[in-house]
């Protein structure tokens, strides 16, 4: 199936975009022609300037190669947290399906996200406060003011807490941690004080509720998840479900051991785990798309182009089927040329300079 959407000109619609634009002009191209010197020397920039052209033809078809390829393989499923104006909900997921709508399901409760908030305390005081830990006795006017400002939404949470009927267990360790962040806000605004010391004391206290908001928001969103994976998957049926492929977009901080790549690992086989699931550094789900697109067209064409008989084509194979580069072996091999300790006594080339 991998070969199918590879192969999408068979009846399937192609769709190409002109990535070319201008082509960039090389250092030391624009003029070049132009200027006197040898017939060798204007024969040599020619020969550079069609082989460019060629080059940037190839490019461009390139683009539109992969991103054709990621539009065409299904069934995908791309699990992301970061959708504008769904931050921090407990992700949301994105079923593709040929010739089908996307269905979209947001599968985590409100309280996952309160857990989520409550977890996140620290860090909200800690980005406010640190910047002044090393200036406590001159600091500016007016820096207490965002310390103030988080201090009137940790009353106004107050305010409605016990209002609310989000459970008795959560609504107690949430007040006891909204006190904490109040007691200690207040003695910086007042005092002038908050240093390092005393945000650790501060941070020693509160962390253990920390512990217990994040494993409830841990439990929340893994039954969700499941249920609602589970739920496609039963829908997609042993022979799709074997197909599928999961786009995580991620931020490198948070790129590996998801929540949500670990529930397609213990839904998918070990080998499809392995072999379909790809964190992506994506803005949207057609880079996303595209980025998947690469990655299998790549791996196509290297297995379709390399000899895996021989040491040279395994080792082209094997790292355009994977994240590592193309040329890190030869890379490792010509550095060893060069003793540390002499390197930066190389002469300096230019891109021109042969």
């Amino acid at each position: 199936f991998l070969m199918d959407s590879v192969s999408y000109a068979g009846g399937k619609k192609v769709e190409y975009m002109d990535y070319k634009g201008v082509r960039p002009t090389g250092e030391g191209e624009k003029g070049e022609s132009g200027r006197p010197g040898t017939d060798a020397d204007h024969v040599k920039q020619q020969t550079y300037e069609a082989m460019r052209n060629m080059d940037w033809f190839r490019k461009n078809n390139y683009q539109n190669f992969i991103r054709n390829v990621g539009q065409n393989i299904y069934p995908l499923i791309i699990a992301s947290d970061y959708e504008p104006g769904k931050e921090g909900v407990g992700s949301t997921y994105y079923l593709y399906r040929r010739d089908r709508p996307v269905e979209t399901i947001t599968p985590t409760s409100v309280r996952y996200e309160m857990e989520k908030i409550l977890a996140h305390i620290p860090m909200g005081v800690f980005i406010l406060i640190s910047p002044y830990f090393d200036n406590e006795a001159n600091r500016p006017e007016g820096w207490e003011e965002p310390l103030i400002e988080y201090k009137k939404h940790v009353e106004n949470i107050k305010e409605y807490l016990g209002k609310s009927d989000i459970g008795q267990a959560t609504s107690m360790r949430a007040m006891k941690m909204l006190d904490m962040v109040n007691n200690y806000l207040q003695d910086c605004i007042e005092n002038g004080s908050g240093d390092e010391q005393s945000y650790r004391a501060f941070a020693h206290n509160i962390i253990p509720y920390v512990a217990e908001a994040m494993k409830a928001a841990v439990e929340l969103q893994v039954q969700a998840g499941l249920s609602a994976m589970s739920q496609w998957k039963k829908e997609l049926g042993p022979k799709e479900w074997d197909k599928l492929h999961v786009l995580i977009p991620v931020v490198w901080p948070v790129a590996e051991g998801s929540p949500r790549r670990q529930i397609f690992e213990h839904l998918m086989t070990p080998e499809r785990a392995k072999t379909n699931i790809f964190e992506v550094h994506a803005s949207s789900h057609d880079e996303a798309r595209t980025t998947l697109g690469r990655i299998k067209g790549d791996s196509v064409m290297a297995g379709l182009t390399f000899d895996k008989n021989t040491h040279f084509g395994m080792g082209s194979y094997l790292r355009l089927s994977s994240p590592t580069d193309l040329v890190e072996g030869a890379t490792k091999e010509e550095l060893k040329k060069y003793p540390k300790a002499e390197v930066n006594i190389l002469p300096l080339k230019t891109p021109h300079s042969d």
